[in-house]
Order: structure tokens, then sequence, then C-alpha cells
């Protein structure tokens, strides 16, 4: 019945086929369905728009995280404010300079800072660990 009816003019309608959905399923006028190609295409160029616009961000949010790592480790129980300021940033100078081979000699003076003022309880001590730390490691 339905071979019959695709030969001539007169197609089945989907609700023909499918009385059970009456008239959710008649697509009388309607148009072809399109392509698959360009939603694929579609799809990939927003998924390569996503990683490109998001690479950037990563590698910051990689840096910012290593220098809040940083800063934990030392900051924990120092009480002075100035230690606290100067571990800070030797924390940034670690993370932006500290594989850096043109910055290899100054990379030694930053990390006694890091270690050597975790801790500090007075704005004199970090001075003297500031002036300890200058005079073993001359920038």
């Amino acid at each position: 019945m339905i071979a019959s009816r695709a030969k001539g003019r007169n197609m089945t309608t989907p609700n023909e086929i499918y009385p059970a959905f009456p008239g959710k399923l008649s697509h009388q006028g309607a148009c072809r369905k399109p392509a698959h190609a360009p939603s694929h295409i579609l799809a990939a160029v927003a998924v390569a728009a996503t990683v490109l616009s998001f690479s950037g961000p990563v590698v910051a949010q990689s840096d910012m995280e290593r220098q809040a790592q940083c800063e934990l480790s030392a900051i924990r129980d120092t009480r002075s404010p100035l230690a606290v300021q100067y571990i800070r940033s030797a924390c940034n100078w670690l993370v932006v300079n500290g594989d850096s081979l043109l910055n290899a000699s100054s990379k030694g003076y930053y990390v006694c800072l890091v270690r050597q003022l975790s801790g500090a309880q007075s704005n004199e001590a970090a001075a003297a660990i500031m002036s300890a730390c200058r005079a073993s490691n001359p920038l």
C-alpha cells in the first residue's frame, strides 16, 4: 500500500505511517534536512576557538597557583609584615624568573629569602635575615 502511493504523486505522510502521533509528525511543506558537514565544521571551529582562548589563562593560572603554593609554604608562621611582603615578592620573582638562565645568579638570593624569612616574628629579625641573604648571595 505504501509502495503504491510512493510511485504516484501522493506520497505517504508521517501521520499515516505512525498513526499514534496524529498531527505531530506532519511535515507538509518542510524542507530537506541540512547536511551534517557544516555542523561538524562549526563544532570543530568552536572547539578550536575555546582551546585557543583558554590556553593563555591556563598558563597564568598555573603561575598563580605556583606563587600561591610558595607563599603558603613560607608565610604560615610568619608574624612580621616586612617578612610577608618580601616572601610574596620573592615568590613572585621565582615564579616569573626562576627558570631563566639569565637570572641564575639572582635565584639564590630569592630562594634564601623564602626559606629564611619563613617564621620571622618581627621586622627587625626580617631585616637581619634579608641582610644575611644579600651577603651570602651577592647580586
